[in-house]
């Protein structure tokens, strides 16, 4: 198995965080997804992933634009997983989608025909025709840049600013606030500050001096450790134990990201 992140080319990092590189072998254990305040970008150079949809499990699109998460999503790879992905940045996805990124919120739906990343000589090739792909669709009118200045505030504070601070660091009301921030990254701000907290956890969990999910718990900014195990059933649909106890695959990868 192999996770690598690479940084975004130039005339892409104001919209994306990075892109990422996914290679694994086929398993039988479904994998939990955990939210991280970003939308994707998803390229399948080898089998696409199946994706639980209701009790039906169903073969991605080869090529998907992958909405903010809110709620469990399970994959599961029955045969060898090849992945390009590209994370875009909390309120970048617009700029790619030359729309508004609340419609796909949830939602994974595939988009245009993807470039041949299964013919590309090496992993260079690849990551080379993703960047390419997506450059060619960015339209700056559509990045909303005073969303993306407390977009940072509110992940610099680890989801801590009050609405009054947001709307302050922007210079709106609460409703139009309200109104841009939905359209720009998908979900409210309180949603994402949420999010936010539950990333934290996972941050936690590699200092030194945390020992326990109780340590990484309060580290996060939770009050307590049923509070956060809510939200590991919120956000993935187990608890924490659980999710440790899983086979290593695409999830943990992304988690620990």
């Amino acid at each position: 198995m192999r996770y690598a992140e690479f940084p975004a080319p130039e005339a892409l990092a104001p919209y994306v965080h990075c892109l990422w590189v996914f290679e694994g072998p086929a398993t039988g254990e479904a994998q939990r997804i955990a939210p991280d305040g970003r939308s994707e970008l998803i390229f399948h150079w080898r089998t696409p992933y199946l994706e639980r949809v209701g009790g039906d499990w169903r073969p991605q699109p080869g090529m998907l634009f992958a909405g903010q998460l809110t709620r469990p999503l399970h994959l599961l790879a029955r045969e060898p997983a090849g992945v390009v992905g590209v994370r875009f940045r909390t309120s970048g996805a617009p700029a790619y989608l030359r729309s508004h990124a609340n419609p796909f919120t949830d939602k994974r739906i595939a988009i245009g025909d993807p470039p041949d990343l299964g013919g590309a000589p090496d992993e260079a090739a690849r990551l080379a025709l993703v960047a390419a792909h997506v450059e060619a669709r960015i339209d700056a009118r559509f990045h909303d840049r005073a969303i993306a200045v407390v977009v940072a505030r509110l992940r610099e504070s680890d989801g801590r600013l009050s609405q009054a601070e947001l709307c302050e660091t922007a210079r709106l009301s609460p409703r139009v606030l309200q109104r841009r921030f939905v359209n720009a990254v998908g979900v409210p701000p309180r949603m994402l500050a949420s999010i936010v907290r539950f990333r934290r956890v996972f941050e936690a969990l590699e200092a030194p001096k945390v020992a326990s999910w109780t340590d990484a718990a309060q580290a996060a900014g939770y009050f307590d450790h049923p509070k956060m195990a809510r939200d590991f059933r919120r956000f993935l649909g187990c608890t924490p134990g659980e999710f440790v106890k899983a086979d290593r695959g695409l999830a943990t990868s992304l988690a620990a990201a």
